[in-house]
């Protein structure tokens, strides 16, 4: 397994945690104001008071961003990345990509060629223009190998990107692709400057080739074999051939890892790992222009400290050295009746749930499986370790996805059952089945309910509590039973099915191969009809769900504690409308002042 495959493992795996300001994004900017969509509203049914430029918002995140290229990993912060990266297309309050935002509209003309028209007047943090010529430079920079861009394959059923005119793109698909929209309004659409990712490429084409030289020099230097050292010497005079193409490009080229380039209301401007990023406000950020407010956005600055400890993120809140964290649900009950600050709850698209190893150990049998599932009372997990703060899972989608199959239940609870089931199994004094999890407080607090629930009907599972790093190698190996696990993030319904089912897929990595469900999921990601894909992902839940796949907890409900200073957030808003909203309705301090 290459090093870009273990460290997509490593930052799907990790459990991280949510964190939310409020920022911009998308309308119909050609239509009349009557048109515009609902969220173009910035009155008093938005908010009374005015916004008022100014001061560096403080945040708290758990773990530092990682790296800053959106297409390599691990990131480990994706909601600091939208600050500075902006994608094509945005997603409606049901996760639909239909707002139209870097991309300004798209036609397709037939089942593999869609034309998309692009924004005007946007520019680069580097200053250099965003166009069809950069759209098209992203996407050969994914599909070129020595990127090693993990967003590669979400990208495989692309052929090509024609350049139309200085505005207009024409894609080209192998075959029919549904999920294409999703996919854009997704990771491979955060846009980044051609001119940086042309300096990135030419980066890493030359340390491949380095790397290749030193064995062709070692070729070359064999006196024991003529013919070798012959074609060694060969090999090495085209390698320093091609080397020479890219060296004036990397001239003054800095990795898009550490040295991001967006479109977004925020660059970077300092960042020391493990400890701090800082941002500064974007002066030419198109959004704000195009709508005559050019103070948009209001922040100077944005600063996110990273502090592990969520006792220790409160502790900072209360002495007013952050501005907003993301509550543990313990501190929600503390903090409730505090006027100090707002409190907002905000339902998310995040999935907590156990994966199973199918291919060997005790899960492997489906008997096992509904045992763990019906042995774990949901509602009293979320009661119990987050207060109450969740939506129950029946399977992979929330309940408020279109691709959510409604007539599917939560698998109760029923530790008879269970005791049952591992008795017909072969297992009548319970079993021991081994895993891991994130080692972070919240983690372990979630582990060990479901360690005790289990542990009554004789299910004895032991996790270690690992970082990101150590999970690499049992996950390679299915050195495992059951995983405790989180997916952020449930948009384009392709991507959880392709990447937790697909036996091919490296967070799969053969640890399940069902394959009406991978059936299921091509057909999804092929179907255009809106309709016939919802019928395909119902069908795809339903069997999932029968097969007991994984057993499927909750989605957690975020709770943000704001200094009253910081305003401009309209929770109704934000529900109704969703991104849309979110990313076009900056917040701002009182005043201008923290």
């Amino acid at each position: 397994m290459d090093i870009q495959k273990k460290l997509w493992i490593a930052s799907m795996i990790g459990m991280v945690l949510f964190c939310l300001a409020a920022w911009p994004a998308d309308p119909a900017f050609g239509e009349t104001m009557e048109n515009q969509p609902g969220w173009m509203e910035w009155g008093d049914a938005y908010c009374t008071a005015k916004p008022a430029p100014g001061g560096v918002l403080r945040l708290a995140w758990p773990l530092y961003i990682g790296l800053m290229n959106p297409h390599h990993m691990p990131v480990l912060d994706w909601i600091t990345m939208t600050y500075m990266y902006e994608r094509l297309i945005l997603l409606d309050a049901h996760y639909k990509p239909t707002i139209p935002w870097l991309a300004e509209s798209w036609t397709f003309l037939d089942e593999t060629t869609v034309l998309m028209q692009l924004r005007q007047g946007v520019r680069f943090h580097d200053g250099t223009p965003f166009n069809a010529q950069s759209v098209k430079t992203q996407m050969d920079y994914i599909a070129d190998k020595d990127n090693a861009a993990w967003t590669r394959t979400w990208m495989e059923p692309l052929e090509s990107v024609e350049v139309v005119d200085t505005y207009t793109v024409k894609w080209h698909f192998k075959r029919p692709w549904g999920s294409f929209l999703g996919t854009l309004a997704s990771v491979p659409g955060f846009m980044v400057s051609a001119k940086a990712l042309e300096g990135d490429t030419a980066l890493a084409k030359i340390k491949r080739i380095e790397r290749e030289m030193i064995s062709a020099r070692r070729n070359a230097a064999d006196k024991e074999n003529p013919e070798k050292a012959a074609a060694g010497k060969k090999w090495l005079a085209e390698l320093e051939k091609e080397r020479s193409q890219y060296i004036p490009l990397a001239k003054d080229a800095k990795p898009v890892d550490t040295h991001p380039v967006g479109t977004g209301p925020y660059m970077l401007e300092s960042s020391s790992t493990d400890n701090y990023l800082l941002l500064k406000r974007y002066p030419d950020w198109w959004f704000g222009q195009s709508i005559n407010k050019p103070e948009m956005p209001y922040f100077d600055g944005i600063r996110v400290s990273v502090i592990p400890d969520p006792s220790v993120r409160l502790a900072n809140l209360k002495a007013g050295m952050l501005d907003s964290i993301v509550l543990d649900p313990v501190q929600y009950r503390v903090m409730k009746n505090d006027s100090r600050f707002t409190l907002e709850s905000l339902p998310t698209n995040w999935l907590i749930f156990l994966t199973f190893n199918h291919a060997k150990g005790a899960c492997a049998d489906i008997r096992v499986r509904k045992a763990i599932s019906h042995a774990i009372d949901r509602e009293a997990l979320v009661m119990g370790t987050q207060f109450g703060l969740g939506r129950i899972a029946s399977c992979i989608y929330p309940e408020d996805h279109w691709a959510h199959n409604p007539e599917l239940k939560p698998i109760p609870y029923d530790p008879e059952l269970s005791r049952r089931l591992l008795a017909e199994a072969g297992y009548p004094n319970g079993l021991t089945i081994r895993g891991f999890t994130l080692n972070i407080p919240e983690a372990e607090a979630f582990a060990k309910a479901v360690m005790a629930m289990l542990e009554k009907v004789g299910i004895i599972w032991r996790p270690q509590f690992m970082s990101i790093a150590g999970m690499i190698e049992p996950f390679r190996k299915l050195d495992y039973d059951v995983i405790g696990n989180l997916y952020p993030f449930i948009d384009e319904p392709d991507h959880i099915a392709m990447l937790l089912y697909d036996p091919e897929s490296p967070f799969n990595n053969g640890r399940s191969h069902n394959e009406k469900a991978v059936e299921l999921i091509r057909k999804g990601r092929e179907t255009q009809d809106e309709s016939e894909r919802a019928r395909i992902y119902f069908e795809l839940e339903k069997l999932l769900y029968d097969n007991y796949e994984d057993a499927w907890l909750w989605y957690p409900t975020v709770v943000m504690a704001t200094n009253k200073r910081v305003e401009g957030f309209n929770l109704e808003m934000f529900l109704k409308y969703g991104e849309g909203y979110y990313f076009s309705h900056p917040q701002w301090f009182k005043d201008g002042h923290p």
